[in-house]
């Protein structure tokens, strides 16, 4: 008998059947935490609006306001700890969330200032799963989810697209959109 050192067909199709599985489960994870982090980013401005409103029942206003705006993020997060509200993060992975009111947003020829929130560095697919989520229709131009620049203030954008760019959102608090 010859003493033959090596693997066997089988042994070599057992392991590749389990690098096989291994990557399989590492790149579903990878979805798995990429889908998490979009469902973060929509579900923000309604784990924003529960504090903002809890507040504004207790107060009959709302947190670092003045004359019914939020005059600022710090304000209102300094408002809600004050009141032992809590609320969720400003940032949810490279997303950036800040709260403020702006006159004009979205250069809707509105006079009156609105309470809006800027979401920024958002993937513009995920802007248009939010604005989906929240308006019912994908399209950055209406509702209460806007393409209307960095501030907020610029002339509304076109649709969303799917180049993979970074876009900045404008979500109304308000219920009235101009």
């Amino acid at each position: 008998m010859r003493n033959n050192k090596g693997f066997t067909l089988i042994e070599m199709a057992v392991v590749l059947v389990i690098i096989g599985i291994i990557l399989g489960a590492v790149i579903k994870g990878n979805d798995l935490i990429e889908n998490a982090k979009v469902k973060g980013v929509i579900q923000a401005p309604t784990k924003w609006e529960v504090p903002i409103m809890t507040y504004y029942d207790k107060k009959g206003s709302f947190p670092g306001s003045t004359s019914g705006q939020i005059t600022s993020f710090t304000a209102l997060k300094t408002a809600l700890g004050n009141e032992s509200i809590a609320y969720p993060a400003d940032t949810i992975s490279d997303v950036t969330f800040d709260i403020a009111s702006v006159t004009d947003p979205c250069k809707a020829g509105a006079t009156v200032a609105r309470n809006i929130m800027l979401i920024t560095n958002v993937p513009d697919t995920t802007a248009s799963q939010l604005d989906l989520a929240i308006d019912g229709i994908s399209d950055g131009t209406k509702g209460r989810v806007r393409s209307c620049g960095a501030a907020g203030t610029a002339n509304v954008g076109a649709a969303w697209t799917a180049t993979g760019a970074l876009v900045p959102v404008v979500y109304f608090f308000d219920k009235t959109i101009p």
